[in-house]
């Protein structure tokens, strides 16, 4: 019975507005704003590249080896680090330690900060472990790339 009463008294619903969001609208406001911009770099570029072209450097010779050789930048620190080790320990070759060791310490340390440094603020003052070692990361870092680069021949 009260379920026939409840069907018989209709609940109205608060009638909702729309909501207007600010800002522009991704299409065409945006999306054209961004097509203007990328065509004026693009231009900028063909223009700079036809008033500056590159110079020919001598043709490619297979047998001639350019010097110094060096990796990419994201690899020098290693190859400064591979430059800098060049003591043997036990069986164990120079130039594999000059790899491995680096490597596994960079990598070693990015996979540990998280268990290392629990400390939930982050404000970077009261974050004092995770601030030292990452300084000494970038140290370390920086240091051995440009040993790396002074060194490399």
């Amino acid at each position: 019975m009260t379920l026939i009463e409840v069907e018989k008294h209709e609940v109205e619903e608060p009638k909702s507005e729309p909501v207007r969001v600010r800002g522009l609208p991704f299409f065409p406001h945006f999306l054209l704003r961004e097509i203007v911009v990328m065509c004026l770099i693009a231009g900028s570029l063909f223009l700079l590249a036809s008033y500056y072209p590159a110079s020919l450097l001598k043709p490619a010779d297979p047998f001639d080896t350019p010097t110094p050789i060096y990796p990419e930048w994201y690899f020098l620190y290693v190859f400064g680090f591979l430059k800098f080790w060049t003591w043997d320990i036990g069986p164990i070759a120079a130039k594999a330690i000059g790899v491995t060791i680096p490597m596994i310490l960079w990598y070693g340390l990015l996979i540990l900060v998280p268990f290392i440094d629990r400390n939930p603020s982050s404000d970077i003052r009261k974050r004092k472990l995770a601030v030292a070692l990452g300084i000494i990361a970038l140290v370390g870092v920086l240091y051995f790339t440009y040993y790396g680069i002074v060194h490399g021949e």
